[in-house]
């Protein structure tokens, strides 16, 4: 019987947040709820982006990288200006995202010279490393 209002009490909140949508970690990263669908745009954007990049590094075509790269840094200025003063984000978790976005930025930045010397290797190395900086904000704050 000892176990018995534990489990309850967990089952309850894991019915609370199937039904309510709650998030089960991290926060929302939005200026209002209305621009929830742009961010997501933009992060598909952002994901495609390198996707076709790479592939097209791989295959030697570098006019075409260098499109995309363009591409890529355009869709990175949405989410590096987005205004957090009307989130639900604290001024701490404010400050933690304006870091990690700041990172992916100047990762692309780094990228981006890289396509426009036509340096593959390194385009590569650091689209990997724009990656790894989105993995880390996701990991901070929600992703669906």
């Amino acid at each position: 019987m000892g176990r018995f209002y534990p489990v309850l009490l967990a089952g309850s909140v894991v019915l609370f947040m199937v039904y309510t949508k709650a998030p089960v970690f991290g926060k929302e990263v939005y200026e209002t709820p209305s621009s929830e669908v742009k961010v997501k745009d933009t992060m598909k954007t952002l994901q495609e982006g390198l996707d076709n990049l790479e592939e097209a590094v791989l295959k030697d075509d570098m006019p075409m990288a260098v499109k995309l790269a363009r591409e890529v840094d355009e869709a990175s200025h949405y989410i590096c200006k987005l205004n957090l003063s009307n989130s639900e984000l604290s001024k701490k978790e404010q400050q933690e995202f304006v870091k990690l976005r700041e990172d992916m930025h100047k990762r692309i930045d780094i990228m981006a010279v890289a396509v426009d010397k036509g340096l593959p290797d390194v385009v590569i190395e650091e689209s990997y490393k724009v990656r790894e900086s989105c993995e880390n904000c996701h990991k901070v704050f929600k992703k669906k």
